[in-house]
């Protein structure tokens, strides 16, 4: 039991009433400490949730949710004492970094509770201290806690900042080898016949390491030769990309996904086996302290949280104490608004406050380095975050994919700006997107992301910080009708307060934000007093989310790597038939198959079959895929009406579309998936058939196709990767389109018309080239004007009250050039020679 020295007495922790007996209610631990002044009482809402928490503690797991700033680390260190005095310890305190372990040790000092960092401790073992690690040191493949057995036992778990730990237990869960390791050349020999079922084109695009590559291997082929995979893997195992990662694998091998890219490969399970850290699974108590986020699903699929629990929080009532946001999207404002409008305000708040701006990739940090004090990515954010919470004026920072576990409190950050949607990282990840991309639950996460990193800015209720969301895409995102139930009722209030302040300079200049911002940044007095007002009215908000087909992915998991196949597919078969999303179906066939192949290899091949029915995206089966044939509506003007009426509920959702569109029609070589899906997105929203067939078919069909009506189709090659310097289009690009158009003549009979479009910056082949006669290009001039047009036709479709008018839409069709007769000609361009 934890004691200090007092008046010359020893007197412990949590025996403060004269019974003998110890206190275990932390609010009454609380009042036994020595501590700093600073500490008064627990808030309202910190003293709501330790008495929650005390009546609920018997339960393995709990979740603690409260908003970012609010306290958490107090109520995680009293419920450890806690758990210390009715003896169910040791106790142990997680935290995602170094950097927030050592302000756990300093929030225990100040409290009066004996903390250490010594993972020998024989105090934390007996329970005299807490222990305080940072997570690598409880999740790796050579833990000292142990991997497949108990080596340091642990009572009571707290993973603070739970979903920022997940991201690095995700990590050391995952086998990343580089294209030069051993292991890798022995596994591409080995599965390389295989991925060349999959995609001739996407075999040729990893072997010459294309950034953007990535086949996913079959997994009857991975099962099938798993012993081979092992045994490479088994030969490697001490090598610096494999030594801790491999002791948390070796035994679910042959249920991993492997994924080839461009620089490597990544092998990882669908769920964690967090069992492998046997001390973790076997602790009597885990509490995950995380903000108020919307999904608490990746609790079960990575640590094996109890599902029941999980769903049932532990939270304050309302939306507990937050700290002041004036959050606006300036291109919700005006669409005209650009990047650099915005990069322009961030230098004027710079001046005499600190600006933090989030981007999604160091690709997007570069348009901010000519502006920027300094760009912080993992190897020296602690650093950079030290100036910026030393009270100096650094000016402005930008943080490289970093929207969890960073503290920027008071003068670290006035104005924080989220540049983009985050992106997905790794090649799984991205594999994970592409099958999800368009449902509920892609939206979530990336919703998820976004509210994480707006809270980095305020981290007590008397912050305060403005913050921006930049970007066309981000800005059509939040707007979506379905994502307002994603955010949490505290973001979502700031943002509606945001919306409102800013109608009265609605489609005006960038420079008119700044003043309605400086009520945030300095604190104006009636500004903070009317959020404080609408945040006392928000709602609790729902139940955690942990959907039905989350759950049944843990257990379809743990069954399979249990033997128990039939038990994994009755889970699967479940989730499937409760399922109303055809592509969240499609992608839970997928994982159906792969259980089932354990057992009955035919039976998986016709339901990988049945799920490309229901997605294009899952893996190719071994009887390859029929391609659907497309056709143009028999009247663009009503098929574009319909498109409307479908997915826009007022004008200015159409507007952010387009302008999503738009923005997402530019010359960049790691965005060329997002390039592509926005040709066939714009070609559905023009009236017209529109399919991406290299990426549902794999056959050797072109990125996309159109029929634009009267048997005429455009078959269009996508090379927004290359760089816009001049160089000419190269014989493989032309020889590209060639392929393609010959696909097309196969699978369509000849009262068919083909017209060869080329997406290149240049319109002039290389001699060796031998572009047919045909062949149309959209270079970088009419690649400028179709992101105009684009962004002009979704304003003339919301004007004069016309939303959805069929006469409307077929007049500013014709007139952007954008029906059958016009589109070629107008927004193309012939070749030079």
């Amino acid at each position: 039991m934890q004691g200090v020295r007092y008046a010359g007495f020893w007197c412990f922790v949590g025996w403060g009433d004269g019974t003998g007996e110890a206190v275990i209610d932390p609010q009454k631990i609380f009042t036994t400490l020595v501590r700093h002044p600073r500490f008064k009482f627990p808030s309202a809402n910190q003293g709501e949730v330790l008495d929650k928490w005390f009546g609920l503690r018997q339960r393995s797991d709990n979740t603690i949710k409260m908003n970012t700033g609010s306290g958490k680390m107090l109520i995680g260190l009293l419920a450890l004492q806690s758990s210390l005095n009715e003896q169910v310890g040791p106790a142990l305190y997680v935290a995602p970094d170094n950097y927030l372990a050592g302000q756990v040790l300093q929030e225990a000092e100040d409290l009066g509770i004996k903390a250490t960092d010594d993972i020998n401790s024989a105090a934390y073992l007996s329970g005299d201290a807490i222990l305080v690690v940072n997570v690598h040191k409880l999740f790796n493949g050579k833990s000292l806690f142990g991997v497949g057995e108990t080596r340091i036992t642990i009572g009571t778990v707290v993973i603070d900042d739970a979903h920022a730990c997940l991201s690095v237990i995700a990590d050391q869960f995952m086998m990343r080898l580089p294209t030069a390791h051993p292991a890798y050349h022995a596994l591409f020999a080995l599965f390389e016949e295989d991925l060349r079922l999959q995609s001739e084109l996407g075999l040729i695009e990893v072997k010459g390491e294309d950034p953007n590559a990535l086949i996913l291997t079959p997994f009857w082929s991975w099962y099938d030769k798993r012993e081979q995979v092992i045994s490479i893997l088994h030969k490697h195992r001490n090598t610096e990309a494999l030594t801790f990662s491999w002791p948390l694998l070796k035994n679910v091998i042959p249920f991993c996904q492997c994924v080839f890219g461009g620089s490597g490969l990544e092998i990882s399970p669908r769920c964690l086996p967090v069992d492998a850290i046997a001390s973790f699974s076997n602790a009597k108590r885990r509490i995950y302290m995380t903000a108020t986020l919307a999904d608490d699903g990746v609790l079960v699929t990575q640590l094996q949280a109890d599902v029941a629990a999980i769903s049932d929080p532990i939270k304050p009532k309302g939306a507990g104490e937050i700290g002041d946001r004036m959050i606006i999207a300036p291109q919700e404002v005006n669409p005209d608004i650009t990047d650099s409008d915005v990069k322009s305000i961030a230098v004027e708040v710079a001046k005499t406050r600190n600006v933090v701006v989030i981007v999604p990739s160091e690709r997007r940090s570069h348009f901010w380095k000519d502006v920027a004090s300094q760009v912080l990515m993992s190897s020296n954010i602690s650093a950079g975050v030290d100036r910026l919470k030393s009270g100096e004026h650094v000016g402005i920072t930008v943080l490289v994919n970093r929207y969890d576990g960073v503290d920027l409190p008071e003068e670290a950050c006035r104005l924080l700006i989220i540049d983009g949607l985050p992106e997905v990282q790794g090649l799984t990840g991205r594999v994970e997107a592409g099958l999800l991309e368009g449902t509920q639950a892609h939206l979530l996460r990336q919703i998820q992301k976004l509210e994480q990193g707006m809270g980095r800015g305020v981290r007590s209720a008397e912050d305060r910080c403005a913050v921006l969301l930049l970007g066309p895409r981000l800005t059509q995102k939040i707007n979506q009708s379905d994502a307002r139930a994603l955010f949490t009722p505290a973001t979502l209030v700031q943002m509606d307060i945001g919306r409102e302040v800013t109608r009265q300079i609605k489609g005006q200049p960038a420079e008119k934000l700044q003043p309605i911002l400086d009520l945030c940044i300095s604190g104006d007095r009636q500004w903070w007093q009317a959020g404080r007002a609408r945040l006392a009215k928000a709602p609790d908000g729902g139940a955690s989310r942990v959907e039905q087909s989350v759950v049944a992915q843990r257990q379809a998991f743990d069954f399979i790597t249990m033997g128990q196949q039939a038990s994994a597919a009755a889970a699967l078969q479940a989730a499937i038939n409760s399922q109303g999303d055809n592509k969240v179906r499609g992608y839970l066939k997928q994982q159906l198959a792969e259980v089932t192949h354990t057992a009955n290899p035919a039976r998986a091949q016709e339901l990988l079959i049945s799920a490309i029915a229901d997605n294009r995206h899952v893996i190719k089966p071994l009887a390859g895929i029929s391609h659907v044939k497309i056709k143009a509506p028999e009247i663009q003007a009503k098929a574009v009406a319909s498109y409307i009426s479908a997915r826009f509920i007022d004008t200015n959702g159409l507007v952010l579309f387009t302008n999503a569109l738009a923005g997402d029609l530019v010359w960049d070589e790691q965005r060329t998936d997002q390039f592509e899906s926005a040709i066939r997105d714009l070609g559905a929203f023009l009236g017209f058939g529109s399919q991406r067939p290299d990426k549902e078919y794999r056959d050797g069909g072109p990125d996309n196709l159109w029929a634009i009506g009267d048997l005429t189709f455009l078959v269009i090659e996508c090379k927004s990767g290359v760089k816009n310097d001049g160089r000419l289009i190269s014989k493989d690009h032309c020889n590209q389109l060639l392929g393609a158009r010959s696909w097309f003549a196969r699978g369509y009979d000849q009262t068919c018309q083909s017209i060869p479009i080329l997406v290149h910056p240049v319109n002039k082949f290389q001699s060796e080239a031998s572009p047919s006669a045909d062949m149309r290009i959209i270079d970088n001039e009419k690649l400028t004007e179709l992101r105009t047009a684009v962004r002009r036709l979704g304003v003339a479709l919301t004007t004069n009250g016309t939303f959805g008018d069929e006469a409307t839409i077929a007049s500013s069709l014709e007139h952007y050039g954008f029906t059958r007769a016009k589109f070629v000609h107008t927004h193309t361009k012939p070749f030079r020679g």
